[in-house]
């Protein structure tokens, strides 16, 4: 008999009801983290076999490329760091840094002005969307989408490197992507790590982002598909709207 092979959606909607079935504990008790772990190991699973490292951290459960000495993740020794120090304050390097500006002075006071030509409104838009695929097909002035981006900053213990991704929010307006703090389609929900020490082989480096990456693309191309069929639903009903009127003008004058 040949055993089933559960697809990647199965192992991750099995993840999700481990988490949701963790929430019913009130504390993080031994029941409640082993269930947390356990939806980690699905999501592991559902990733398949990768050449970075799938690694848990044994306080909040999360995949990271990176684990401190004593088993957890980066996000959560700089929380323990900042509890123990008793400091409210943000570590900087831990937002991606915006963008490097590539663009020549004078386009960027076009740009700032709203005054650019259509070859740079074109070139701008097509910088971060696919037509027809994460967003319209023509400029759009509000359309939002999620951007990856990337840095390097120093791993809160010991001597190391981390590479870090995140995900930037822009929105289109006056003929440029510009950082906003959201999006209506929301944070991606990605499976691929965040962090990995930089003194990870380079090849296995450009895969983690690769896939980073693809995931980021999947999320817009997914707001883009509900928001394409929206808007041919709104055609559509406004099209049966002004036939009905038509077909109710044209009985009128024949009563009349």
């Amino acid at each position: 008999m040949i055993e089933s092979v559960e697809t990647p959606e199965e192992l991750l909607q099995q993840a999700a009801a481990l988490d949701g079935e963790a929430l019913s504990f009130r504390d993080h008790g031994t029941k409640a983290d082993e269930l947390r772990r356990q939806a980690a190991d699905l999501r592991i699973a559902a990733l398949g076999p990768k050449p970075y490292p799938l690694l848990v951290c044994g306080a909040c459960f999360r995949l990271t490329g990176w684990l401190g000495a004593d088993g957890t993740c980066e996000e959560c020794l700089r929380a323990r760091e900042e509890h123990a120090t008793r400091s409210w304050l943000r570590l900087d390097d831990l937002r991606p840094p915006p963008e490097p500006e590539r663009v020549p002075p004078l386009r960027r006071l076009k740009r700032a002005l709203g005054v650019g030509s259509g070859r740079d409104r074109a070139r701008e838009w097509l910088s971060k969307v696919a037509p027809g695929e994460t967003g319209p097909i023509q400029p759009e002035e509000g359309w939002a989408v999620e951007w990856a981006v990337k840095s390097e900053h120093r791993a809160p213990e010991g001597p190391h490197l981390l590479v870090a991704f995140d995900v930037q929010s822009f929105r289109f307006e006056f003929a440029a992507w510009r950082p906003v703090e959201t999006t209506p389609g929301g944070k991606p929900r990605i499976l691929t790590p965040r962090e990995f020490a930089a003194s990870l082989e380079i090849s296995a480096l450009a895969l983690a982002w690769r896939d980073f990456v693809a995931e980021v693309d999947e999320h817009n191309r997914a707001v883009w598909r509900a928001e394409a069929e929206r808007r041919e639903a709104a055609v559509h009903a406004e099209t049966e709207r002004r036939n009905a009127e038509e077909l109710e003008r044209g009985t009128s004058r024949l009563l009349g």
